[in-house]
C-alpha cells in the first residue's frame, strides 16, 4: 500500500534527521533542532502525516524523533496568535 510505504519513508527520513542533529547535544537542544528542522524544511502535508503516525501503534520513531514530532504537533495545534512574537 502506497501510503504505508509513504509514512515508512517519512519515519526513515525524520530518524535520520534524528541521528544527524542529535550528537554532541543534550536531549532537549536535540529535540529543539530536530523540531526546527521539521518546522522549517518540511511541508504542512508531511508534519500532518509524521504527526498521525504517532497515534500509530509499533510507530519506529526514535526517541528523539518521536519528542521532535510531539513538540511538533503540539506547536501545530495552538493557536496562531500563540506563536507570533509579540502576542
Amino acid at each position: 500500500m502506497m501510503s504505508l510505504h509513504h509514512d515508512a519513508q517519512l519515519i526513515r527520513m525524520v530518524n535520520q534527521i534524528a541521528a544527524n542533529l542529535g550528537g554532541g547535544r543534550d536531549e532537549a537542544s536535540a529535540v529543539a533542532a530536530i523540531r526546527r528542522h521539521l518546522e522549517t524544511f518540511w511541508a504542512r502535508p508531511m508534519k500532518q502525516r509524521l504527526i498521525a503516525g504517532l497515534e500509530r501503534e509499533g510507530s519506529e520513531l526514535l526517541p528523539l524523533a518521536r519528542q521532535a514530532t510531539q513538540q511538533l504537533a503540539e506547536r501545530l495545534s495552538e493557536p496562531a496568535s500563540a506563536t507570533e512574537p509579540g502576542a
